[in-house]
């Protein structure tokens, strides 16, 4: 079920999952998250997994969270 934050994202030809969880998020930390809410993907052969057939609809949730960056210090 979509809520109305969730958004869909259609594959072209070749793309793989995480460069559209980079493209759609800017960031790879969700990629688990994704990959829960398209269950469908599962029954998809490794093949087409690793390359997504062309139109594959891809549903990206809505977050919650900010992406946890690491503190860098340039003195101490």
């Amino acid at each position: 079920m979509l809520t109305q934050e969730d958004a869909i994202v259609v594959a072209r030809e070749g793309d793989m999952i995480d460069y559209l969880v980079w493209r759609h998020y800017g960031r790879l930390d969700v990629l688990p998250l994704v990959l829960q809410h398209n269950r469908a993907l599962a029954r998809l052969s490794a093949r087409d997994m690793l390359r997504l057939p062309d139109g594959t609809p891809v549903r990206m949730p809505a977050l919650v969270d900010e992406p946890q960056l690491r503190l860098v210090r340039l003195w101490s």
